[in-house]
């Protein structure tokens, strides 16, 4: 407890020094004929106030003492506070800067005081005039009685201005830039607030004005108010002449407006006010910025300003595969957001990873720190040091680069109890990553020469329509064969047909079984219904409509014989006798028996023969069409192997001939134009290498050795551009198309395709209206993925068979800004850049570069991709 009170008190005691202050508020510019105010502020009870005064200002009146307490409750805390002040009225006696004493006092039994300051005075103030000028904004009105009420805004009265630290610098030295609004108007509010841009430099907001704060200024003998709106540090990036723009801003100003048919005594009373929505503008202003001077040191990070340097460890030691940090701190007045970080060398045997920073800026800007830390793992144990580090920068008091370093740092590690149990450790053994001692293009392809006519795609053959239409006409084939086999099992008089000799089997069963037995009228009742019933059934007559005259007519018809159906008539005629005129002869029944087997089996094949011989002819036509499509669609040159050869043998000449002799043939591949660009490359003629694998990556845009063969020539091409960026759907689609080959995507559309026939079919047969309904939305979705592969298989047959792409041939090429040679030259670009066609008039392309810059060119110094 005692503690507690021990440290409220003392809580209570700093808090009354920290209050105890004693601070003066005066203004820095006043006029001759001002009266002005002067007062001393103190935090608390003030005792034994003092203050000189001065001879060169008239106090007209004071010292006038005040005083204010206030107590806060938040959160059940209170707070209390007290303030006394001391309060002159003073009125200056001539022109000129003076110096005034500061005051003395004792504040809560403290002696304190405050610090001399300095006012300036300036001669009286005219007052604002109302006449018009033409450096003016007005606003006139008229009334209903007639009266005009008018007012004006002078530029004297209110401007705006943008001030630079510097006008003349260095590339990346610092300058402060200030946005002041200066009036002496009342301002009701400001609008439409354009900053400057600054075009060329780095720039960061040091200070924005939240409110609209001013501070009294002279200007030429006028006092402003002034209100700092924001402040910038600018640091050139470009060197030449820089403009930045200026600022503008609308300030709504309020002035007196009065009646305009003469004046009264009563005006003075009556006066109104308008606002004036009056437009300011900073101006333009510019900056001349000169390069660095040359001969900069191989440890310049494009310091400017004067800077000092310390580097320390985060420990003396530690052991293998702990993690350690080097932080290098770099200080001082300049562009410390653009320093880089400086290069430090470590043991061959640290791990290093990023580099990390922070920075600490002061509020302007212009001073500050950066730190960069520099984390590391040590993989073998050993005494190491590390440094010195050099960090130089360029002095502009000087005019000159300054080398400052950081000490050598030494650094102990030990063997970690993992490592030194296993005992594997080797002190001072290097591991390093695989480092690259040289360069050189990839070789050639030497596999399959996938040779195919020029401009031929597997989506623009015929042999991909016609196979897509074959599989369409299966689809219809198979859905009729369904169809006719559904129809077949709804048709009720059509199964008797098929099971017709079924049935009568089991009849004749049954009726050999009753002879056998010896029941007579049975056997011939059964014997009857197996025969009728059999030609009913298979000539799809109503047993209404039988008579034995009938169905021989019919048999007939079908393709029996007379012959066999007089028989078919004999068994029906001895089944009837033997059943009204019943006699027991088991030999006779038994030969009836036979024969009714035997006509019945001799009809059923009589039919069956008559309705064959009427299938198959659609399976032949379908084979030879597939056959067709077997066809070779693709040929390979006899020279392929023979080139490959001869480029393996280093005869890079007639290995290009044996290639160019092959795409004159009119059959190409990716690899065959990726072979003729390795050999340009090794004969050094970069220009046809980059077409060559240009032509190679727009047959085939996955072909990675093409792509890296091509990186490696255009290292050699003198003009660096910089590309624009796609955007980015654009981007993504062209991923997705270049994912598969063209061939790839009509290959997937066949196979896409077959699946949505599969579930239309599927569709089409299902008796389930949910396996329907499903068959349905699943053939739709595929549908539309079909459509989706097809269009981009056609959108990549498109690129590869367009021509607007070009590479530039000649040494050096000068891009006009029309065609013919009277244009007038806009740039010049040189031989291996690659060009975008736009358009073509005459012998004159108009071409895009890579940075989006256009002209045109002579097609001569141009060979199209």
């Amino acid at each position: 407890m005692r503690r507690h009170i021990v440290a409220l008190l003392c809580m209570l005691f700093c808090g009354s020094l920290a209050a105890q202050n004693l601070t003066v508020e005066a203004p820095r510019v006043v006029s001759m004929n001002e009266t002005f105010r002067i007062v001393f502020t103190a935090n608390g009870n003030m005792s034994d106030f003092e203050w000189p005064g001065t001879s060169d200002f008239d106090v007209v009146w004071g010292p006038q003492k005040g005083s204010m307490s206030s107590t806060n409750i938040i959160n059940g805390k209170r707070e209390s506070s007290h303030t006394e002040t001391y309060t002159y009225l003073l009125q200056p006696k001539a022109e000129g800067k003076f110096t005034l004493p500061g005051a003395t006092a004792t504040v809560d039994k403290k002696d304190c005081s405050t610090a001399s300051f300095t006012i300036e005075v300036v001669k009286a103030q005219e007052q604002q005039q109302s006449s018009s000028s033409s450096s003016s904004s007005s606003s006139t009105q008229q009334g209903s009685s007639g009266a005009i009420q008018s007012g004006t805004v002078s530029n004297d009265d209110i401007f705006l201005r943008l001030s630079l630290s510097k006008t003349n610098v260095v590339k990346g030295e610092p300058i402060t830039a200030t946005l002041k609004l200066y009036y002496r108007s009342d301002i009701s509010g400001i609008e439409d607030i354009t900053f400057p841009s600054f075009n060329g430099f780095w720039n960061k907001e040091t200070y924005t004005a939240q409110t609209i704060e001013s501070n009294r200024e002279n200007v030429d003998g006028t006092i402003y108010n002034v209100a700092l709106l924001k402040r910038y540090m600018l640091i050139p990036q470009q060197e030449g002449r820089l403009t930045i723009d200026p600022a503008e801003m609308i300030c709504l100003v309020r002035v007196r407006t009065s009646g305009g048919f003469g004046r009264s005594i009563f005006d003075e009373f009556f006066d109104n006010y308008q606002t004036i929505r009056k437009r300011v503008s900073s101006g333009s202003a510019s900056v001349n910025v000169t390069p660095l001077p040359g001969g900069a040191p191989s440890s310049f990070e494009g310091g400017v300003g004067q800077f000092k340097i310390t580097a320390s460890l985060s420990g003396d030691s530690l052991k293998t595969n702990d993690a350690g940090s080097l932080k290098v701190t770099i200080s001082g007045n300049g562009n410390i957001s653009m320093l880089g970080a400086p290069k430090v060398s470590f043991p061959s045997d640290f791990e290093v990873y990023d580099v990390k920073s922070s920075e600490n800026i002061s509020n302007d800007g212009a001073s500050g720190s950066k730190t960069f830390e520099y984390p590391f793992i040590p993989r073998s144990y050993g005494q190491y040091e590390i440094g010195p580090v050099n960090y130089s920068y360029y002095d502009v008091s000087l005019g000159r680069y300054v080398t400052i370093s950081a000490p050598v740092m030494s650094l102990g590690v030990a063997a970690s109890a993992e490592d030194a149990s296993a005992g594997s450790i080797v002190p001072g053994v290097a591991r390093q990553g695989v480092r690259n001692i040289g360069e050189d293009i990839r070789y050639i392809a030497t596999g399959r020469d996938n040779l195919r006519k020029q401009g031929r795609f597997f989506v623009s053959s015929p042999a991909f329509y016609i196979l897509l239409a074959l599989l369409a006409a299966l689809f219809f084939i198979v859905d009729k064969v369904t169809a006719v086999s559904r129809a077949r099992r709804a048709d009720v008089v059509g199964s008797k047909n098929r099971k017709a000799n079924k049935v009568a089997v089991a009849r004749l069963r049954q009726a050999g079984d009753y002879l056998s037995k010896g029941l007579d009228t049975a056997f011939y009742e059964e014997l009857h219904k197996a025969v009728t019933g059999y030609v009913c059934d298979k000539l799809m007559m109503a047993p209404a409509d039988y008579t034995k005259e009938n169905a021989r007519e019919k048999l007939v018809e079908q393709g029996v014989t007379p012959d066999l159906a007089d028989s078919f008539v004999e068994i029906i005629d001895g089944c009837e006798m033997a059943r009204y005129a019943p006699e027991s002869n088991p030999e006779a029944m038994d030969n009836l028996y036979k024969n009714a087997m035997s006509v019945i089996s001799r009809i059923e094949t009589s039919i069956r023969n008559a309705s064959s011989g009427r299938k198959g002819a659609a399976a032949k036509a379908a084979t030879s069409l597939l056959l067709l499509l077997a066809l070779g669609l693709g040929a390979s040159a006899q020279d392929w192997n023979a080139a490959n050869e001869l480029y393996a043998q280093g005869n890079y000449t007639t290995a290009l001939d044996s290639y160019l002799a092959i795409e004159q043939s009119d059959m190409v591949s990716a690899d065959l134009y990726y072979n003729i660009g390795n050999c340009y490359y090794k004969l050094s003629d970069i220009p046809h290498a980059v077409l060559y694998y240009e032509r190679a990556l727009k047959l085939n845009p996955r072909h990675s050795d093409a792509r890296n063969n091509l990186e490696i020539a255009q290292a050699s091409v003198q003009d660096r551009i910089e590309s624009v960026p796609r955007f980015i759907l654009a981007e993504w689609l062209d991923n997705l198309k270049y994912s598969m080959s063209s061939d790839g995507w009509a290959w997937l559309t066949v196979a896409l395709f077959v699946l949505v026939l599969l579930l239309l079919t599927g569709f089409r047969q299902f008796g389930s209206v949910s396996a329907r309904k499903t068959s349905f939305v699943l053939a739709c979705v595929l549908f539309v993925l079909t459509l989706c592969s097809f269009s981009l298989a056609l959108s990549q047959r498109a690129d590869a068979v367009s021509d607007n792409g070009a590479v530039v041939m000649s040494p050096v090429s000068s891009v006009k800004s029309s065609p013919g040679a009277s244009g007038t030259s806009l740039f010049i670009i040189h031989e291996g850049t690659v060009l975008e066609v736009k358009d073509v008039v005459g012998d004159w392309y108009r071409v895009t570069i890579a940075d989006g810059r256009e002209g045109w060119i002579p097609a001569a110094d141009i060979e199209i991709i």
